[in-house]
């Protein structure tokens, strides 16, 4: 009972509690407005990947962005989300990135910085633009005054060729060659010009002779010598350097380029001026040089060679010389007569018709290459290992395929003077009073007036005339001597015995050494002082010294000496050589063979040295200076002919006199000094008189005690 009155009373106590007063709570209303995320805002840029338009750029606080969706329209790539992740591929190069991360996690696991965040939008992704060149390797050019963004794909993968010769890499951007425009500028001379437009934009000019090229950084249009020009692929400046589209550049500068397609190079040719170019005869005009190959039109090659040129489809046929030849545009191959040969450098397109390598066609042809002051000579006629000596002068020597030792006329001219008069088959060569009508390509000849037959047809090659040497050289007054083991012919002015004016009296000297050093007999030796004043006192009575070699015009001379030194003594070249030079005299040295070199005799350069200056006339004394009256055939051949032979392969000249030694000879010795020489010389007697006895010439003996009124009165005798 208790129990439920207290229930009661508690329940009272609440219901009392309730309806007391609380003073009312106010509501209050809060309203928080939605987070906006990040977005780009769309600009008037173009983005151009792989050159074709993929939409616009997006911008975010000054970072270019570039739409996903764009990109998987514009390239092959692939791209899988997956809970806030982004996974994308391409070119075997994957990535995942999250939104708002400015990294990207390789497949490895390592995190490359991509600059800026990536971003998630309600509609789509946006990926910093610098991420085509970051994961992806893309090379982006802006071109301001159009307003693009270009994002090429650039490979360094090409070999770089100038002239056939390697010269560096080369780049392709999107499949379309290009170079460091450094590179260009290295290896064709052009010179390079940078700065900036009116806009600001990077400009490059490229010069070379009257050639230029213009580029605007980004832009694929382009000013090619004044012409306005659309570019495969833009030109931009990266560094201190550009890349610029390798062929339109090299065109525009003048080079040519031919690259084969089936190998990783860019093959870039340029021709300079070449030489003044002779074939088969003709001139072809200046040749093209493409490094250190020449080069011709082949149209005028097969015009030289009498045949012709013919084109069926990508294949170039010249006949000519009973060759044929095949050759392919653009290609490095030959086929001569079905042989395959590698040319140096491609056949290279030029105008209307095409440069080819001329060696190696040349050569395919039967044509030999040679250079010559007038330029580089293809031709039959090639050299010959046959050595000519005109007049102590060395001389190439000249043959053609089916034989013959040939002479240029040229060669001639240059030693012994005259002219030479060619009109289109025929010449006129006049040389020492002698007339020599020459016919190209046959044998007939005409020497001062009088029908002849030369050995071997003359060959007109060119501005070039080419003729026998074995009948040319003896028609103009040369003498021919063959030197079979050395393969050497040597062909000299002598004045025959019986070809000189007759009756004219010509007073022959003898001397021997000239020194005060006397080493020997002193009858022998004359002093250096006293010849002098001979020289002089002969000079001022109106002498002229000769030698055997003026015998022929000695109707000229007023007053004709000879000066003859025997033995070969070394002082007539320390001594007695000055002398000579001092005051214009000529002299006759006579030498002999064995004892060359050997102590107190003259040396072969001394010799050679001697001779070549003209003063001196280098003549035999024998090879042993043994007596030829005591000698038998065998022996007086070898002493005449071994003699002439040694001295002829140090002067290059023929000796034509003898001068016995001690003065001995007999009736027998003589008829064989005659087989081989003009003139023989005794030690003494009277005076020699032209067409008198020509092998029993005497002479005057001038000793060291000869005085000056001695000397001068056997002048008189």
């Amino acid at each position: 009972m208790k129990r439920s009155i207290l229930t009661i009373l508690l329940l009272c106590l609440l219901l009392m509690l309730c309806a007391c007063e609380v003073p009312a709570v106010k509501e209050v209303s809060v309203t928080v407005a939605p987070t906006e995320p990040l977005r780009p805002v769309q600009t008037d840029t173009i983005l151009a990947l792989d050159l074709t338009e993929a939409g616009r750029i997006f911008d975010l606080s000054g970072v270019p962005y570039v739409e996903l969706r764009s990109l998987l329209e514009a390239l092959p790539l692939t791209a899988l989300e997956a809970e806030g992740t982004l996974h994308v591929g391409m070119e075997g190069a994957s990535f995942t990135v999250r939104d708002g991360f400015d990294e990207a996690l390789a497949a490895d696991g390592s995190s490359i910085s991509l600059g800026a965040a990536v971003l998630k939008c309600d509609d789509g992704w946006y990926l910093p633009v610098a991420t085509m060149e970051v994961l992806w390797g893309r090379t982006l050019v802006r071109d301001e005054a159009n307003d693009v963004l270009f994002c090429l794909q650039v490979v360094e993968d090409l070999t770089l060729c100038w002239n056939g010769a390697e010269a560096g890499t080369a780049f392709r951007c999107n499949g379309i060659p290009v170079l460091r425009a450094s590179q260009l500028a290295a290896l064709s001379g052009c010179s390079m010009e940078s700065g900036t437009d009116e806009d600001g934009a990077p400009v490059l000019k490229l010069r070379a002779d009257e050639r230029s090229i213009f580029f605007r950084s980004g832009s694929l249009r382009t000013e090619q010598n004044g012409t306005d020009t659309v570019l495969p692929v833009p030109a931009w400046q990266a560094g201190e350097d550009w890349y610029i589209p390798a062929l339109i550049s090299a065109e525009a500068l003048g080079c040519t380029e031919l690259s084969d397609p089936e190998t990783d190079c860019l093959m870039l040719w340029k021709a300079e001026d070449g030489p003044l170019c002779w074939f088969a005869g003709k001139c072809l005009g200046a040749s093209k040089r493409f490094g250190d190959c020449l080069c011709g039109d082949l149209s005028a090659l097969a015009e030289a060679v009498g045949g012709d040129l013919k084109r069926d489809g990508g294949v170039l046929t010249l006949h000519g010389l009973d060759h044929i030849l095949i050759l392919h545009p653009c290609g490095t191959r030959l086929n001569a007569d079905n042989d395959m040969l590698t040319l140096p450098v491609p056949v290279i397109p030029q105008g209307d018709t095409w440069l080819a390598p001329l060696a190696p066609v040349a050569e395919a042809l039967g044509l030999t290459e040679r250079t010559e002051e007038s330029g580089t000579v293809f031709s039959r006629i090639e050299l010959c290992e046959t050595v000519l000596w005109l007049d102590g002068v060395r001389t190439q020597s000249y043959t053609l395929p089916e034989g013959g030792v040939y002479v240029r006329v040229a060669d001639v001219l240059a030693v012994l003077g005259g002219s030479f008069l060619p009109t289109e088959n025929d010449a006129a060569l006049l040389i020492r009073g002698s007339e020599i009508d020459l016919r190209g390509g046959t044998t007939d000849c005409t020497v001062d007036g009088e029908e002849r037959k030369l050995s071997v047809p003359t060959v007109a090659d060119g501005s070039d005339w080419y003729a026998a040497a074995s009948e040319l050289l003896p028609a103009v007054g040369l003498t021919e001597l063959i030197d079979p083991e050395l393969d050497q012919r040597y062909y000299t002015h002598i004045a025959k015995n019986d070809e000189i004016p007759t009756g004219y009296r010509v007073p022959v000297l003898m001397y021997h050494a000239v020194s005060d050093d006397i080493w020997g007999i002193p009858e022998l030796f004359v002093s250096p002082s006293e010849l002098e004043k001979q020289l002089q006192a002969m000079l001022e009575a109106g002498y002229t010294a000769i030698t055997f070699e003026d015998l022929d015009r000695i109707d000229e001379i007023e007053k004709p000496v000879m000066l003859t030194f025997d033995d070969g003594y070394d002082d007539n070249y320390t001594e007695l050589f000055p002398l000579l030079q001092k005051y214009k005299v000529k002299a006759t040295v006579f030498v002999i063979v064995n004892d060359i070199g050997k102590n107190h005799k003259l040396t072969e350069e001394q010799i050679r040295e001697m001779s070549d200056s003209g003063l001196v006339s280098i003549q035999s004394h024998t090879m042993s200076h043994n007596y030829l009256d005591e000698m038998y055939e065998t022996q007086l051949r070898s002493e005449h002919y071994d003699s002439m032979i040694g001295l002829a392969r140090i002067t290059g000249k023929q000796p034509f006199v003898m001068c016995y030694p001690t003065g001995r000879s007999s009736a027998y010795s003589r008829e064989i000094t005659a087989e081989y020489y003009e003139y023989g010389l005794y030690m003494s007697g009277p005076c020699y008189v032209t067409g008198e006895a020509p092998y029993r010439i005497c002479r005057y003996y001038i000793s060291r005690y000869t005085g000056v009124e001695t000397f001068l009165a056997d002048l008189a005798e």
